[in-house]
């Protein structure tokens, strides 16, 4: 018997997370966890069509230039402060909730509200100094290859949710590596899908956006758990990521 199974269930959960989460920077991951899914027309129509005219009127979006990503960013409680609530509501309902487990088989709910990665927008442009009304020169938009944190005890699935990718090339922006080999998503039909994953164990990133190019995706957070951890070194450090992505 392992020391650890003398603990109450609670803690044992929290070992383990926090071994995940230190095996994470080491670069090793579960071969369990690489699945991913495409779920296309997420929104029925008239309510995607209403999200895209209210995000004509976006709210301030808060630039970020780290070590390993490069783009603007709107956090989820700004976002649902906004005209653009009411659509955006869709996602918390019942019948996006019996979508996704249709679709995955899994049992998954939106993360909760405190969570400012619960639901954000992401931007990604080709000409950030005149998107963002700068003057010095700044890097191409974009996001290296990473696996994320995660701060609940259950599984952490992340959601990109395409608006508009308006880029010349076939493929995506974005791009997986599920069992290390990378997975080329077709661009064409991609807007309304939902791309779905385990961010903490599948590595992904963000190709590099080039002049003329737009990309506007809403990231979600899901889990089976969603229970906060208690361990406060990740969820401090998930508190310095939250001021790096959305300045809060």
């Amino acid at each position: 018997m392992l020391w650890s199974d003398c603990l109450p269930p609670r803690l044992r959960e929290e070992l383990r997370l926090h071994q995940h989460n230190r095996d994470n920077r080491r670069g090793k991951v579960s071969k369990y966890a690489q699945t991913w899914f495409q779920i296309k027309d997420v929104f029925p129509q008239a309510i995607f069509s209403k999200l895209i005219v209210s995000l004509e009127r976006l709210p301030h979006l808060t630039r970020n230039e780290g070590a390993w990503r490069s783009g603007s960013a709107i956090d989820g409680r700004t976002l649902m402060a906004s005209q653009s609530r009411s659509p955006l509501l869709y996602l918390m309902s019942d019948e996006f909730a019996s979508r996704v487990r249709e679709e995955t088989g899994i049992i998954l709910s939106m993360v909760p509200e405190a969570d400012v990665n619960r639901l954000s927008l992401l931007y990604y442009s080709g000409d950030p100094e005149r998107d963002n009304r700068v003057t010095a020169r700044t890097r191409p938009d974009g996001c290296g290859w990473h696996v994320d944190g995660n701060i609940y005890l259950g599984q952490r699935w992340a959601g990109i949710l395409t608006l508009r990718e308006d880029t010349t090339d076939i493929e995506s922006k974005l791009e997986l590596k599920p069992h290390g080999e990378t997975k080329l998503i077709p661009r064409q039909g991609l807007e309304n899908s939902l791309i779905l994953f385990q961010g903490d164990h599948v590595s992904h990133r963000v190709r590099d956006m080039v002049s003329g190019e737009q990309r506007v995706v809403l990231s979600l957070l899901m889990s089976d758990n969603p229970t906060v951890t208690w361990n406060p070194w990740l969820r401090h450090y998930q508190r310095r990521v939250n001021r790096m992505f959305y300045g809060l």
